[in-house]
């Protein structure tokens, strides 16, 4: 691991560790939880999207959708997501029953951005774009 890397990522644990015990979840705007990938396909909001897409499922509570989850406001809305090894820009299109509050589900592409594939699951922390 280069100098940088390691630097980026103290610097991002110490990030989240800040936030972690600084504030509730979302007080200041960003929220910490869990980060996973899925295969894509037609999401909740009734958009087909394929797994090269930057896209992301949010967890149920946070998605909040109304009877026909088609007309959320949130699809097509974008959040940026850092993990341990960068940064992802991401369209909401689908939501994840299984997440907890703060978690998401990314696209493998997006999930590659933030973290090592074979992570499977990493610690990230998101804010809505």
């Amino acid at each position: 691991m280069s100098a940088i890397a390691r630097i980026a990522s103290i610097f991002f644990l110490a990030s989240v560790a800040q936030l972690a015990v600084a504030a509730p979840v979302e007080e200041r705007g960003n929220i910490y939880g869990d980060a996973t990938y899925y295969d894509t396909g037609l999401g909740s909001c009734g958009w087909w999207s394929k797994n090269t897409d930057y896209i992301v499922a949010i967890n149920h509570q946070q998605m909040a959708n109304p009877a026909n989850p088609n007309k959320n406001s949130k699809c097509g809305k974008w959040i940026n997501v850092w993990g341990p090894k960068g940064y992802v820009r991401a369209i909401i299109v689908d939501t994840c029953p299984g997440c907890a509050y703060g978690a998401i589900d990314l696209s493998p592409a997006a999930f590659d951005k933030v973290a090592d594939h074979s992570k499977g699951r990493v610690k990230v922390w998101w804010n809505w774009a």
